[in-house]
């Protein structure tokens, strides 16, 4: 498992990532962005196990109603990073579940990812909502085709893919991006029907962050973001 430390090295792997017009290169360091790799270090510092093969406790798979419980009740606390880990981790596993009687060769290659995922310790970010585009037509008739993410190549160590997604929370801050599709594809758009984890620091990748967390002193111009950041209660 990774300490917190070597969560924050990990960021530095050459991901591309920009805000406000910049890009990033030290998002440990950024005044803003920073705040969020704080969160996440800190479920990294409460979660770390320094045992030989150890797996997060947040990880865990439920196997009765009880443990269910448990596990709601930890994630109640956790922050957004280490929460939706497990929400992909259960996406993958659910999905190798459905899909195993008709793909077998493909339910073990998500089981086996997940094993993967969960010895190095990473954080997983989920992208679902497509641009879009023009929501009248169908993906494979946008004027923009890069309104949906699609394989545009095939080559014998897999697939390339483009396009955008949108609404990523700290899609900066994890290591593996969840890419499916934001919607059911009909049989013409097998090439939009891609399912797959993307590296942050893959070649190509483009994270463009916003907030709304206040940029300066007077915060009378983020009277939202001023009223959700007060503790529970105030």
């Amino acid at each position: 498992m990774m300490t917190a430390d070597q969560y924050r090295a990990s960021l530095n792997d050459g991901r591309e990532t920009y805000f406000g017009g910049e890009q990033v290169f030290d998002l440990p360091g950024h005044p803003i962005l920073g705040q969020t790799v704080d969160s996440a270090a800190s479920g990294y510092a409460r979660f770390y196990d320094p045992k030989a093969g150890a797996v997060g406790a947040f990880m865990k798979v439920p196997s009765s109603a009880q443990e269910l419980r448990e596990q709601v009740e930890l994630h109640e606390s956790v922050d957004l990073l280490t929460h939706v880990t497990y929400a992909s981790i259960m996406t993958l596993l659910t999905a190798a579940d459905r899909i195993e009687s008709t793909l077998p060769e493909n339910a073990a290659r998500i089981r086996a990812y997940v094993k993967d995922a969960q010895q190095r310790d990473v954080r997983i970010t989920q992208c679902i909502t497509d641009a879009k585009g023009d929501r009248s037509r169908r993906p494979g008739l946008q004027d923009d085709p890069d309104a949906y993410v699609r394989v545009i190549k095939r080559i014998p160590e897999g697939i390339v893919i483009r396009g955008a997604k949108l609404h990523i929370s700290a899609a900066s801050m994890g290591h593996e991006l969840m890419t499916i599709p934001t919607k059911s594809m009909k049989p013409d758009e097998s090439d939009y029907s891609v399912a797959c984890m993307v590296p942050v620091n893959a070649p190509g990748v483009k994270i463009v962050n916003t907030t709304y967390a206040p940029r300066h002193d007077d915060k009378r111009d983020f009277p939202m973001s001023v009223a959700t950041t007060r503790p529970r209660g105030s």
